[in-house]
């Protein structure tokens, strides 16, 4: 049985706040890595240890393209699989997505057709995965702006085929959860209440923007906002003890503005935080 370690309220690693984070040591639970900024540079590598002796690491992946039909890249794996077994992360996370077809990389998050296909597709592009790092990985729910007409389910039945047939954990990030929402009029309960929650083995919480015709997009470049701060609330209530990341990529803020939304994030915690935790997330592989 392999267990996570990782409990209460975290922040992603940024370049700009690393030093201040190596110098200062802010009492932070736990850092969540863009690992595949750290995979080619030594000094990166050098930094990224120094960080690894005071806090606890969540690797976060946007490479692996899961959700595509290319083979997987085995020296983007390798990579991984090595800086897994030289870090040794709590969790390693990628998204539920496509990022690249016939070797064109588009920089973006696509979204999958939810479809029995591309369920075995990715069932078995996952099993590589954990097979190369003896470990399960968590999948992440992605923000979407189009409905795929040839969809046989729900996205939340989707995923939670696929944890079910693989084995992997769920990364639950709610501010995508919540523009699918607002822009394809996705109920957001229904979909909270079909994902297997005892799976669920991080949260993230992040910002979006608005356009001027109001459509939300997930740029990760401003704060939480209340409606997200009010579902993450409603989902302590009965498992507080899931882990949880403030995400912030763009627009990003002072470390101690960051560090302001962490302990927003660590008081609801702590608000429904119980002895008994038995809803952290275990998975055997």
């Amino acid at each position: 049985m392999w267990t996570h370690t990782l409990t209460d309220a975290g922040i992603g690693l940024r370049s700009p706040h690393l030093q201040a984070i190596i110098r200062d040591k802010p009492d932070i639970p736990w850092l969540e890595v863009h690992i595949c900024n750290f995979l080619g540079g030594g000094l990166n590598r050098i930094l990224l240890h120094k960080i690894r002796e005071n806090y606890p690491l969540s690797f976060h992946g946007v490479n692996l393209n899961l959700g595509g039909v290319d083979p997987l890249d085995k020296g983007y794996l390798q990579k991984l699989s090595q800086a897994v077994d030289e870090f040794q992360p709590a969790l390693v996370s990628e998204h539920l997505c496509f990022t690249s077809l016939q070797g064109h990389h588009f920089h973006d998050l696509l979204p999958i057709p939810y479809t029995a296909t591309a369920l075995q597709l990715i069932a078995e592009r996952i099993d590589q995965v954990q097979t190369l790092l003896a470990r399960p990985i968590l999948i992440e729910n992605v923000s979407r702006y189009i409905h795929y007409s040839e969809s046989e389910m729900s996205e939340a039945e989707f995923i939670a085929a696929l944890s079910k047939e693989t084995g992997c954990g769920i990364l639950l990030d709610i501010n995508n959860a919540y523009v699918n929402q607002q822009n394809l009029g996705i109920d957001i309960n229904e979909f909270l209440n079909r994902l297997p929650m005892a799976n669920v083995g991080e949260i993230h919480l992040a910002g979006f923007s608005e356009t001027d015709d109001g459509w939300l997009i997930d740029t990760h470049g401003s704060q939480i906002s209340e409606p997200v701060w009010q579902l993450y609330r409603q989902l302590c209530k009965n498992y507080p003890a899931i882990p949880c990341l403030i995400e912030r990529d763009n627009n990003l803020p002072s470390l101690t503005e960051l560090l302001q939304e962490q302990a927003q994030a660590q008081r609801i915690i702590n608000q429904y935080k119980r002895k008994d935790t038995s809803n952290v997330y275990a998975a055997r592989y």
